[in-house]
């Protein structure tokens, strides 16, 4: 298994309609990871969602992903160790979700590469409580946000279907939708790119050790 991808990026990536690009910037849809909640969680998620676009196509493409990748179900000794996780956070006011806790125990305990986000609030947590617990320590440089993501996928397809995408349904993620320039008819790659870049970098002053380059 190469990555773990969470909910966020499964409901966003289906939304746009882009699910399938996003992951294969990373690995193979056979070679992903996601939580079994996923399955229940995310296609609600997308049925209470305002969207512009045929809500069947974004649930049609999410749970074509689903047959294709890992199903994760953490073990007990997971799951304690994701307690853990969560009140070193809620100790210090940092917010970090089962899910996100959960992948994070998934990726200590299996000695995963990586572990896919589009929550910068998590990750911002997994920085902070990175000393309160020594087991964390082994997420140094395994984090991606979703930026990194997108800026990835420029690189392979390009700025044109990726902005159509986002710019389609500009309330999925707001931080995209400023990126790719929504608002304007047209914008350079360049721009797009030091949109995202500004957001990386952003991110990476906050959670310097864990977000991988």
């Amino acid at each position: 298994m190469n990555a773990v991808f969470d909910n966020d990026v499964l409901f966003k990536g289906a939304c746009y309609g882009l699910l399938d690009r996003l992951v294969g910037t990373i690995c193979l849809s056979n070679e992903g990871g996601v939580l079994g909640s996923a399955r229940f969680v995310v296609p609600h998620k997308i049925e209470k969602a305002v969207l512009n676009r045929d809500r069947a196509m974004a649930l049609e493409t999410l749970l074509e992903f689903l047959s294709q990748t890992i199903i994760l179900e953490p073990v007990e000794e997971e799951q304690r160790m994701a307690a853990d996780f969560e009140l070193a956070a809620q100790r210090v006011g940092a917010s970090l979700d089962g899910g996100e806790s959960q992948l994070c125990a998934i990726v200590v305990q299996r000695l995963l590469p990586l572990l896919v986000t589009g929550d910068k609030r998590a990750i911002a947590a997994i920085e902070t409580i990175l000393d309160a617990d020594p087991r964390l320590m082994a997420m140094c440089g395994k984090v991606r946000c979703l930026e990194q993501v997108f800026a990835g996928s420029i690189a392979r397809y390009g700025t044109a279907a990726l902005r159509v995408a986002v710019c389609a349904e500009p309330q999925i993620d707001k931080a995209l939708s400023i990126c790719f320039s929504c608002r304007s008819q047209c914008v350079e790659e360049a721009s797009i790119r030091d949109g995202l870049q500004s957001y990386i970098n952003d991110l990476r002053q906050r959670a310097g050790r864990v977000l991988c380059a």
